[in-house]
């Protein structure tokens, strides 16, 4: 059976490229972009920005091959703008923002303003141009973002991981022999979308993930098509990653007032061996209402021509008769636009492109060599791939591989190479080539096994006293291809070590030493000032290794004779039961507060939420909506912080208290994602009025938490998916200290990025404030008989240390029902107790010191 790519049909159309080309030639544009200078713009943004407004009439903009690195975007008061590239292998258009990227104008991207092209303006087309965003498999970074009506592409490529290409809107939009790749979703929204002869490419999952959706619609109710795609082609991809033609986005188990109607048709399409799942769609969710679904194909067909087996399919989806195609014609999908007419020559077929796609290299070990793989963007019987190699990037390039495509189908090739000896690096790029067509040549890809050392994490401001070594702050190491060892020098009177036990000092730096292959592994360095004298201290840490470039890391700190304020639990808001702080925790200087929501609510505790507001297993569960929705499109703030969206909390002294509050303790996690699961920290004395501050860091479950992620609001936390302690430095060890009168407002932001509609739940439990109440003043007396333990989280048994036992004391420990389970006395004149919490349950109990005048309490949390 004639395959609905064959080269026959392609070769057919050579005349036609020929007069085409000839007409290219004669033809002018009214405005030419090129990165040399030899246009009118060397940006594609400038050429846009200088187009005029309100045209009824095409505007071309030719843009020369290039590379163009930059954020474009067509208002929408620009209609009618063309872009023609020089050549759809070399003319691209790319960036690399991504949903959960810090955004330099506030916050963080989101998925639609993370496109790499934002096209706002009606009649919009491109001819020959490659659409690109780098980001890589996840997560979701936008190719193209069309969200106007009457948007046309032919001959283009579209390149990404998923949410390659979003459809945004209701408007229509055609893209005729184009090819589109991606990994999830990646081709998603809910326009009226044409794609005719177009090849869609399932990529292998570089993140490990065995499985894929081609299409995201979420057709709006009353739409009568959605995406249509005839006459396509969706290759095998070369690796274990298979795939369903689609998912219904926005159609989950949350009510939603209005649910998408999601409307998918496959006709006469081309299928690759085992890359479609038996059953061919996914619904979204338990909940998805797959009554107002329309998924349908007609005699989908292997490579070979033979119909494919459909007999496993999801009884939902439908199989059209050849009369029902009828209703998936161009004219019925687009309406009264016809792109054919409003573009000359834009609908009949030109010869493909050699176009490469996805060149990759991943490194081998000693006994693994190095995996070279790419794919052609367009199928064509007779190309020749070479394999080019150099040990330097602009020396000598040598043949290393050589192969021929046989037919017009495959489009996966590959071959292997030695890694590059330590200290060395391979360069290589693909040539492909077939006579009559144009030569592509890729970028160069390096494999390196030059000597490398990469430091993750900053390093907050020292505070050392007492004759005490400074608390320890740390950062991430890791070494690559190295062929000595990598030495760790601090400045002098500061310290590193790898263990926490064992420290090195500037005279004696500390060495690691890299294994065979020349690699030291993440390693946490842990970083102290241990200075003999009062003063302040700085300098710069180096990491140095032979043939690498050299790291540094700026150090500072203080050191002072005074001891270091000691901290006590100041405040508890358990959050199983209420939200009410724990009176029995609370200092007595300090008054009780009730946390408060702006624009999160409770989850309702339903069948559908399935998760109790509150509870001992989760503490507080809390969302944009009550049933656990975190999509904008139900009044969520989805995967970006947003300052509208928190949990206050206030604490305050009573009248005439002076407080210093150093630290917050807290256990969060989002119930079923990780997906951009964020969560920040801020404070202000003036109740945000005035004033308003990011912790400075802190610890998580990993440890300390590195300067890119440490719970600031651009530095957000991004939680596990499991109840996690977080420990968060509002101020470094100073601290913030509220004068009588000053009242410390802090706020807890959360996201969840998830696409599900339902039970998502931001969960808080735990939180504890840290710090002193009665701070020494000039007219006050220091407060005495702070409780301290550790550790805390704790095992079986932790050391507690407390006043000056007087005649007969004991430390009890309570449940936080009130029940005493464990009991024991304090040795006459101590200062620490050994507690045993051996044979309890894991949880959260009260631990309270008593004498005959006096007791103080803390919580404690057994694991």
């Amino acid at each position: 059976m004639k395959h609905v790519y064959s080269q026959l049909s392609r070769l057919a159309a050579t005349l036609l490229l020929l007069l085409l080309a000839f007409v290219a030639r004669a033809q002018t544009y009214d405005a030419i972009v090129a990165k040399d200078g030899s246009g009118a713009f060397r940006t594609v943004q400038a050429a846009i920005d200088a187009a005029p407004t309100a045209r009824t009439t095409a505007y071309t903009i030719y843009i020369k091959n290039g590379k163009y690195k930059e954020k474009i975007s067509v208002p929408s008061n620009k209609p009618f703008l063309q872009l023609i590239g020089q050549s759809v292998a070399n003319t691209i258009l790319t960036y690399d923002d991504f949903s959960g990227k810090p955004n330099p104008a506030g916050g963080t991207f989101g998925t639609s303003n993370s496109a790499s092209v934002t096209i706002n303006a009606t009649d919009f087309s491109a001819l020959n141009i490659t659409f690109e965003n780098t980001t890589g498999d996840s997560p979701q970074a936008l190719a193209i973002n069309v969200s106007a009506d009457r948007a046309a592409f032919k001959n283009c490529r579209f390149l990404g991981g998923q949410d390659t290409v979003l459809t945004n809107g209701s408007g229509r939009q055609y893209f005729k022999d184009c090819y589109i790749d991606g990994t999830v979703d990646f081709i998603f929204g809910g326009a009226r979308a044409l794609f005719e002869g177009c090849i869609i490419y399932p990529k292998t999952r570089r993140d490990g993930g065995n499985g894929g959706y081609i299409t995201a619609a979420n057709t709006p109710q009353g739409q009568t098509y959605g995406y249509v795609f005839r006459k396509c082609y969706i290759p095998a991809n070369r690796g274990l990653t298979t795939y369903t033609m689609g998912r219904p986005w926005q159609n989950s188990g949350t009510p939603n007032p209005t649910p998408a109607h999601n409307k998918v048709v496959w006709i006469s399409a081309v299928m690759g061996p085992n890359i479609i799942k038996p059953e061919g769609w996914s619904a979204w969710d338990a909940g998805t209402n797959t009554s107002v679904i329309t998924y349908a194909e007609y005699k989908s067909r292997d490579v070979s021509g033979n119909l494919v087996d459909v007999s496993q399919r999801v009884p939902w989806s439908k199989q059209l008769t050849e009369a029902d195609t009828a209703l998936y014609s161009r004219t019925a999908v687009l309406g009264d636009w016809n792109p054919c007419a409003a573009y000359a020559n834009f609908c009949p077929s030109q010869p493909a492109s050699i176009a490469v796609a996805n060149f990759m290299g991943v490194k081998g070990a000693a006994t693994t060599p190095t995996a070279l793989s790419w794919n052609a963007s367009w199928p064509i019987a007779g190309v020749q791939y070479q394999v080019f190699r150099s040990t330097t990037r602009r020396g000598t390039y040598a043949p290393l591989y050589t192969t021929t495509a046989a037919n017009a189908t495959d489009v996966n090739f590959a071959t292997t190479d030695a890694i590059p000896t330590p200290g060395n690096s391979y360069f290589y790029y693909v040539q492909a080539s077939k006579t009559g067509l144009a030569t592509h040549l890729t970028d160069t890809l390096q494999i390196s096994s030059t000597p490398t050392v990469t430091v993750t994490g900053a390093l907050q401001s020292f505070l050392q006293g007492g004759g005490q070594p400074s608390a320890a702050q740390r950062f991430q190491v890791i070494g690559e291809n190295l062929t000595a060892g990598l030495i760790i020098t601090p400045p002098a009177n500061f310290q590193v070590s790898a263990d926490g036990s064992t420290w090195f000092s500037s005279t004696a730096p500390l060495t690691l030493t890299p294994t065979s292959t020349g690699a030291v592994a993440s390693t946490p360095i842990s970083v102290r000032l241990n200075a003999a004298s009062v003063g302040t201290y700085s300098g710069n840490l180096t990491l140095t290794s032979t043939g690498a470039v050299a790291t540094s890391l700026p150090v500072t700190g203080t050191t002072q004779a005074a001891a270091l304020p000691q901290s006590a639990n100041l405040q508890w808001w358990p959050m199983t039961r209420n939200n009410q702080d724990s009176v029995a925790v609370r200092s007595a200087r300090l008054v009780a507060s009730t946390p408060t929501f702006r624009k999160f609510v409770l989850s309702d505790g339903s069948a559908t939420a399935t998760i109790p507001p509150y509870s001992a297993r989760y503490g507080q569960a809390f969302a944009p909506i009550a049933t656990g929705s975190w999509l904008s499109s139900n009044g969520g703030n989805g995967s970006n912080l947003n300052r509208t969206y928190y949990e206050q909390f206030t604490v305050t002294g009573t009248a005439g208290t002076t407080v210093r509050v150093d630290s917050v303790l807290l256990d969060a996690f989002v119930t079923g994602s990780t997906s951009n699961t964020k969560l920040a920290l801020v404070w202000s004395r003036s109740g945000f009025a005035t004033d308003s501050a990011d912790v400075t860091g802190g610890r998580g479950p990993a440890g300390t938490l590195l300067s890119t992620a440490n719970g600031g609001f651009t530095t957000p936390i991004f939680t596990t998916g499991a109840l996690s302690t977080y420990r968060l430095a509002l101020a470094g060890a100073a601290g913030v200290t509220l004068q009588p009168g000053q009242r410390l407002t802090f706020r807890l932001y959360f996201s969840c990025g998830s696409t599900s509609a339902a039970t998502r739940f931001a969960t808080l439990r735990n939180v504890i404030i840290r710090g002193e109440a009665g701070v020494v003043t000039s007219t006050q007396k220091a407060r005495s008989g702070a409780l301290q333990v550790y550790p805390n989280p704790v095992a079986d048994q932790l050391t507690l240390t407390h006043p000056a036992a007087a005649g007969v004391a004991e430390v009890a420990i309570y449940t936080l029902l009130g029940q005493r389970v464990r009991v024991q006395p304090c040795a006459a004149g101590s200062r620490q107790t050994l507690v045993n919490l051996e044979g309890l349950s894991s949880g959260q109990y009260v631990l309270r010191y008593s004498t005959a005048t006096e007791q103080f309490t803390t919580p404690i949390s057994k694991q």
